[in-house]
């Protein structure tokens, strides 16, 4: 059987073309500074030159992304949107049909790719100033105020 190739390989940063001096550079100026970093992967030319996380997350921690996964989706619509795989009219239905629930609505099946990619197929709701219950009001600056991390594992 032939071995399966990674899905992201390692490479040193002087094999990819980078200055590991560089690297390292970058890396120590990001520990000095107030941004509360949990961890960071460089990629070159499709292989892991660089990888680091600050105690307590790990590689094998689950880590909750919230609103960056929808940048990670949204690239991915885009590159099979390039490849010919995906168009942005494609019904979901049709894209999907193994996970369409047997009692789909007729505007559920009108929703295409654009409506999703849009956020044309939320729900208009009234929103209010205050926090939902049981909920704190977030701040936008916790990262930028918080105190610069100490003994991280880069």
């Amino acid at each position: 059987m032939p071995r399966r190739r990674a899905l992201l390989p390692r490479a040193t940063p002087t094999a990819a073309g980078l200055s590991a001096r560089a690297v390292t550079a970058l890396l120590d100026r990001l520990e000095a500074s107030p941004v509360e970093l949990h961890s960071i992967m460089l990629v070159r030319h499709g292989h892991v030159v660089a990888e680091g996380w600050s105690a307590p997350y790990s590689a094998g921690r689950p880590h909750l992304l919230y609103s960056l996964t929808k940048s990670f989706t949204s690239v991915a619509v885009g590159l099979a949107i390039a490849d010919g795989l995906l168009a942005l009219d494609d019904r979901v239905v049709d894209v999907l049909p193994d996970h369409v629930p047997a009692d789909v609505s007729e505007q559920g099946r009108r929703l295409t790719v654009h409506h999703l990619s849009g956020g044309r197929a939320r729900r208009s709701v009234a929103r209010s100033s205050r926090p939902a219950p049981g909920r704190g009001a977030r701040s936008s600056s916790t990262c930028a105020s918080s105190p610069p991390r100490t003994g991280s594992g880069w």
